[in-house]
């Protein structure tokens, strides 16, 4: 399959073709090709190609009415219409428009899918059929004009497409004197990523229905699912009644089963979620959309016949809302970044982070033009938005092996900020997991530098040695941090409704040494949190310096699995808790014994993983088939007869496997390899020969330095 399918009215914005991966690698400066660490990345504006100024004219202007660059001359235009096939429409070529198969698509062998004809209504809602009962999932338009006309028919104040805070909330950001620099680059990574998700998903689906539930689940609407939400719970949200019945019904859906956890976010963030960021986006179109679109992949995955389309449309609506507000001349605030972060949490749900990485420089480039580290941290709500960041931050800076594009004042200023109000509330424990939660984020941000140099040989053995002794006396500062968060009180010394553990069972999960309930039971994550780190470092440490660690990796690893299982054994576990343990059983995989009991294990794990809504990236899949030796792990995680592997899940998979084939440079390519923890890689011994200890803290740095 190839790249993403862009409207024309997108594509006029950009003098190059977005569905042409050559043309952007060539619009990118030599510096990205050649540079081993991303300096350039900290400077986005060094990055990112500049599309034309932009045009005077309003969100409600046509996009004819924008200036359009002269095609290549190898580019054949066509007049396009609704009534195409969504097939020819996503590989932008004309359909003769004959049914049931259109006469490209019958040579070709694909899927010939037609938009389903125009809904006749009549009457109040309350007059509506039975088999009318949930409303109309509109097709993802690929005509701007009338997806703008009809979309700010039914949104509630979307004439004013600025992205401000709502009444309640003005963005309390500080910007730096900048120009509109950041904006741009916004619009022209945003472009790239624009209507792919329509292509893709128009050309694997088979019937698209009428109503949200029928859509995904193939049953009539008179048998209602025990995840259809109740609209009543939208009361309470300023216009939220003057929104598309589908838009309703997915917000509906959204604040009654969605919450911090999906984010992989900690609790203290919840009023940020499920208020705020709702808030936030009844004001904004953009972000309307991106948070139905994720609220719909996430219905969608509780769906037994559930198709790419339910949610992909939504998307596909919120970048091109975001494209046409970032182009009509007004300011980024808090509104934009917060549509960025949530397309942002979309790819990484689904596994993607090649595309994610554009998405991340584009809210990066917003960071910079609208806060300093001072002002991002000033208050609760920009505390999360600045933390939901550096989550990306720190996870791409891993994956691919360079440093994170936000130097380390950001993260210090942040840690200090979190320090401090846990020092003023000692008897929060959320204030106290927030604390830790930021330091263990420096921590990582420091790990991510440190790897990034000595990934690119830009430091000697004996430096590496010493700076990476630091990172191991962090993890010791961390453990007394989390130490001090443990409560007796809380400490469970009981498990109810034990059930005897048989032959398949790897650990004991019964055996409850520094195991908390509520209200301290996120310590019990801190724990899992920081055996990951461990894990993280000393497996890059051993191969960085050609030392085997194996032994202390598969103690570390098995810890991890009885904590695992002990929280999913526990009765008052939230059902989500997957979601906060992914990256831990992750990590734990690659260094469990090689045993088939552990093995299955992990499968099992990973598959309840992406059954909750997190899916692994491609790379990860095959890496683990080569480690345990199953070629068959690279496609499902469980056996055919397993269990697990939903329609919908395969389906993202071969997806996102299609959209990631041909990354557009390095950084793309590291990124999607996952470079810094699946490639070999030494330092030159040559430099020096000091050895590396792990056995306890050095004591250089000051505890003091980590403890709330």
């Amino acid at each position: 399959m190839g790249s993403y399918f862009v409207p024309e009215g997108i594509v006029s914005s950009y003098p190059h073709d977005p569905s042409s991966s050559v043309q952007y690698s060539e619009s990118l400066p030599l510096s990205v090709h050649t540079n081993p660490v991303p300096e350039h990345y900290s400077n986005p504006s060094t990055m990112w190609h500049h599309p034309p100024p932009p045009t005077q004219s309003t969100f409600q202007s046509s996009p004819s009415q924008s200036q359009m660059p002269p095609n290549p001359p190898d580019q054949k235009k066509h007049k396009r219409t609704r009534s195409g096939c969504y097939t020819c429409r996503s590989r932008r070529v004309k359909c003769d428009e004959t049914h049931p198969i259109c006469e490209r698509c019958s040579k070709g062998k694909r899927d010939c899918v037609y938009p389903p004809p125009p809904m006749q209504r009549t009457g109040s809602r309350t007059a509506m059929k039975s088999s009318e009962k949930y409303p109309p999932i509109p097709e993802s338009d690929s005509s701007d004009e009338n997806q703008e006309r009809d979309s700010r028919a039914n949104l509630p104040g979307q004439n004013d497409t600025s992205g401000d805070a709502p009444p309640k909330r003005r963005s309390a950001s500080m910007s730096r004197p900048r120009s509109a620099v950041a904006r741009r680059q916004s619009a022209h990574s945003l472009g790239k990523r624009r209507g792919r998700f329509a292509s893709d998903s128009a050309s694997r689906s088979q019937d698209i229905s009428v109503s949200p539930v029928s859509d995904a689940t193939g049953v009539t609407s008179d048998s209602p699912i025990s995840t259809e939400p109740s609209l009543q719970i939208l009361s309470n949200l300023p216009g939220a009644s003057g929104l598309r019945q589908d838009i309703q019904f997915f917000l509906a859906y959204r604040q009654e089963h969605i919450n911090h956890r999906h984010y992989f976010l900690r609790s203290h963030a919840e009023t940020f979620v499920h208020d705020e960021l709702i808030s936030y986006a009844l004001a904004y179109e953009p972000l309307l959309y991106a948070v139905v679109a994720f609220s719909a992949y996430h219905y969608s995955l509780s769906q037994p016949n559930a198709k790419l389309v339910t949610f992909l449309r939504y998307y596909d609506e919120s970048v091109s809302a975001l494209l046409r507000s970032l182009r009509s001349g007004k300011q980024s605030n808090d509104a934009t970044l917060l549509t960025v972060l949530q397309l942002t949490a979309f790819e990484e749900c689904v596994g993607d982070w090649v595309n994610l990485l554009d998405h991340h420089k584009a809210a990066h480039g917003m960071i910079l033009e609208l806060y300093t580290p001072e002002s991002i941290n000033q208050d609760p709500f920009h505390e999360h938005l600045f933390t939901w960041f550096t989550r990306f931050d720190v996870m791409v800076g891993l994956l691919a092996g360079q440093k994170t594009v936000l130097d380390r004042e950001w993260y210090a200023v942040g840690q200090r900020v979190a320090i401090q109000d846990a020092a003023n509330n000692p008897n929060d424990i959320n204030k106290q997991v927030w604390a830790w939660s930021q330091q263990n984020r420096t921590f990582a941000m420091d790990m991510a530098e440190l790897f990034a140099k000595a990934t690119n040989n830009l430091i000697p053995l004996g430096q590496f040695a010493s700076e990476n002794q630091l990172l191991f006396d962090d993890l010791e500062n961390l453990q007394k941090s989390m130490d001090a968060m443990r409560d007796p009180r809380y400490l469970v010394t009981s498990y109810p409704n034990k059930q005897p553990l048989g032959p398949d069972d790897i650990v004991d999960p019964y055996f409850l040494e520094g195991f908390y309930d509520d209200p301290i039971s996120e310590v019990n994550l801190c724990a899992a949190d920081l055996i990951g780190g461990r894990l993280m470092l000393l497996h890059q440490t051993g191969k960085m310096m050609q030392q085997s660690y194996d032994q202390e990796l598969q103690r570390l690893a098995t810890e991890q699995c009885r904590i695992v299982e002990t929280i999913a054994r526990w009765p008052n576990s939230p059902k989500e808790y997957p979601l906060l343990l992914q990256n831990a059983i992750g990590i734990a995989a690659l260094h469990v014994p090689r045993d088939d009991r552990y093995i299955m294990w992990c499968r099992q794990k990973l598959a309840f993983v992406e059954q909750q809504g997190y899916i692994y990236p491609p790379k990860f899949r095959e890496a683990m088939a080569e480690v345990w030796g199953i070629p068959d792990v690279a496609h499902r995680w469980l056996p055919n007869n397993g269990g697990g592997n939903t329609q919908l899940v395969q389906e993202i998979y071969r997806w996102t496997q299609e959209r990631t084939t041909n990354p557009r440079d390095p950084l793309h390519k590291d990124v999607r390899d996952m470079k810094l923890l699946f490639n070999k890689m030494n330092l030159d011994y040559s430099s020096s020969s000091s050895p590396i200890s792990h056995s306890g803290p050095s004591h250089e740095r000051s505890p003091d330095q980590f403890s709330p």
